[in-house]
């Protein structure tokens, strides 16, 4: 797990300027303390930070083919390296290391990025082909690991981190306006755009290829949804299910370094746990999460788990000061707004672990593939109210309003919607006809319409809409929760992995009907009932909150959360012109007041504030050693 960079010009006489490709690497020593190393050959120049894991005194980088005509910069694991190798040095290749890297570069010579098929595992590279004059940069399926670029009149700017591109002299960091709106609702900027205007995310799945000063950008892996779901049996299934994950699993024990599982004590992180416990070779370490508020705290789950299995836990507790103090530095290790409230736990429990080990796996994806949220009802139930009248369904939604209860009233805006609008914004936080009033009216953004593309599909219909809206996620939400799980675990000089986002295992969840991911109202249904032969019951049927944060309490503390609303009532905030400041105000004074719960858009509007101020207008420098919690030892 490592940090890339790197720079190329359109002026071949355009010599790659040593001393900025040193700021890129040295502002993400955080993804890589071990090791450095740099690639300048006229206009061209790649930069390298290394956490080593796999052959920890060989691999270093750029790395280059038998013949240094050829140069790559990878971040990220290879599972099936060793698999490949052996038929690559049948064909004349020469290794040099036991790197999973040097792989990837004698496959590229023999096959190209088609070459890219083959490949099992979490990446992002950059390849200099010296043969072709071309760069060519490249991310994993699912996006697991980041990669950002700036493309300007032919030249090309890359990096692993937001940050890093921003040290090159020409990329000055501006707000996208257009993503205003959709930052608001969802918290984040799905496709392309983010919300620096000049700065991109290579999507997950594709490739991008300069050459003569232009740039070609194509997928390489892009799932559907199948014609047909399997007609498997429930028993059959679990069958399949059981095998994919723990072959997973298995693969990605793969580390010459100290391993352990965030362990959250659900279903999810708890099959990991278990199937990481059946295949280590050495004692296994756990790690959770837990708060001082009872209701919100989990952490006696994961201990069940741990004590099934007899793993080294680990258990970090913070209180609402640690929380907020953490918030500012965070934003500048994410490099946008924090995405989530977990992002700061996966933070403190990734800063745990790393005083043990140097790898972990986590539980991530399973909930997007496997219908684990509660709004994956809601699609399901739309679809069974679809068939009444407009005008009905109209007079459904005000009656719903007029109740309390916040899921409701989302069923209630969404049932005069269409099931492309239902799909889109089921994975909201915020609704548009709350955001919509806010966002100032010389800011028109769309960048929504990504979204929407997604869902151009003509045999989209409500009986098949919670399908599609899983789909979606797969495609927007996923990679959004990836880029916090790398972001706060890199902080932190750690590398996280991801069993249940293994393309084949989600391949063939896609296939899965949806009545063995959701029946009645138990979600994950297929998922829990292979946990229920593998972990405690207590663990898996109880109510939901995962890295859940009591942010509705901890805005109304002036010690916690609440210290940041002070910034939206103060003149620069005001004044920057995308917020009408006499509606912030209003929500502000009615959640303090108890009137309705608007800690969605608060926490939204007080992380694009917090980013403004760190990135843009470079008002706060954050601290750089966040309050640290104290580890228990497990009971």
């Amino acid at each position: 797990m490592c940090g890339i960079c790197g720079i190329i010009n359109a002026d071949s006489s355009n010599n790659a300027d040593n001393s900025v490709l040193h700021k890129m690497m040295g502002v993400m020593v955080h993804r890589g303390p071990d090791d450095e190393g740099m690639f300048i050959a006229n206009n061209i120049g790649l930069g390298f930070r290394r956490l080593s894991i796999i052959d920890l005194t060989g691999g270093h980088q750029p790395m280059s083919n038998e013949d240094g005509s050829v140069w790559i910069v990878f971040n990220g694991e290879f599972y099936n390296h060793s698999d490949i190798r052996s038929e690559l040095e049948s064909k004349g290749h020469i290794y040099k290391t036991r790197a999973d890297t040097e792989t990837l570069i004698h496959l590229y010579e023999e096959e190209g990025i088609d070459g890219l098929q083959r490949v099992v595992g979490m990446y992002a590279f950059a390849i200099w082909d010296g043969r072709e004059n071309r760069l060519v940069i490249g991310r994993d399926r699912l996006g697991i690991k980041p990669l950002h670029y700036h493309f300007k009149h032919g030249n090309l700017v890359f990096a692993s981190e937001i940050k890093s591109l921003l040290q090159h002299p020409e990329i000055r960091p501006e707000l996208n306006e257009n993503g205003l709106e959709e930052q608001l609702i969802f918290r984040y900027m799905a496709g392309e755009e983010s919300l620096f205007k000049s700065i991109k995310k290579l999507l997950p799945g594709h490739v991008l290829i300069w050459q003569d000063g232009e740039i070609k950008v194509s997928s390489y892996w892009n799932p559907t949804i199948p014609d047909e779901f399997i007609s498997a049996d429930e028993a059959s299934a679990m069958s399949s299910l059981e095998e994919l994950l723990e072959g997973s699993v298995r693969m990605r024990l793969m580390s010459d370094v100290p391993l352990g599982t965030f362990c959250s004590g659900g279903v999810d992180s708890g099959l990991t746990t278990a199937f990481a416990k059946r295949h280590a070779d050495a004692e296994l370490n756990t790690f959770s999460i837990g708060f001082y508020e009872k209701e919100w705290d989990e952490s006696a789950y994961a201990q069940m788990v741990s004590d099934k299995y007899e793993t080294r836990h680990h258990i970090i507790r913070i209180d609402r000061k640690q929380y907020a103090d953490s918030i500012p530095e965070l934003i500048w290790y994410h490099d946008e707004p924090l995405y989530h409230p977990s992002s700061s736990l996966v933070y403190f429990v990734s800063k745990l672990a790393r005083e043990h080990v140097t790898v972990v796996l986590t539980g991530e994806g399973a909930d997007e593939l496997f219908g684990g949220y509660p709004r994956f009802l809601i699609p399901r139930e739309y679809s069974r109210l679809s068939g009444m009248p407009v005008f009905m369904r109209k007079l459904a939604r005000s009656m719903i309003g007029l109740l309390s209860s916040r899921k409701l009233d989302k069923l209630g805006y969404f049932l005069p919607l269409s099931p492309r609008e239902v799909a889109v914004y089921n994975s909201q936080y915020a609704l548009p006809r709350d955001v919509k009033p806010l966002i100032s009216g010389d800011i028109n953004g769309n960048s929504i319409d990504y979204r929407f593309s997604l869902l151009d599909k003509p045999d989209l219909t409500p009986k098949n809409l919670p399908a599609y809206t899983m789909f979606l996620d797969l495609k927007t939400y996923i990679p959004a929760a990836l880029h916090r799980q790398d972001k706060m675990s890199m902080a932190n000089s750690l590398e996280s992995r991801v069993p249940f986002l293994d393309h084949r295992l989600v391949e063939w969840a896609l296939t899965v009907p949806q009545a063995l991911k959701i029946k009645g109202t138990k979600n994950k249904y297929i998922l829990k009932k292979l946990g229920e032969r593998m972990l405690p019951r207590q663990a898996i049927y109880r109510q939901k909150v995962g890295f859940g944060v009591p942010v509705v309490d901890w805005l109304r503390d002036p010690e916690g959360l609440g210290r940041y609303l002070e910034l939206l009532s103060e003149p620069r905030f005001r004044q920057r012109g995308f917020v009408d400041p006499k509606q912030s105000d209003k929500l502000v004074a009615d959640h303090l007041a108890g009137k309705k719960n608007n800690c969605e858009i608060l926490w939204n509007l007080i992380n694009i504030e917090l980013w403004y101020r760190v990135f843009i207008d470079n008002s706060l420098v954050p601290n750089s050693s966040t309050v640290a919690a104290t580890e228990q030892p497990g009971s």
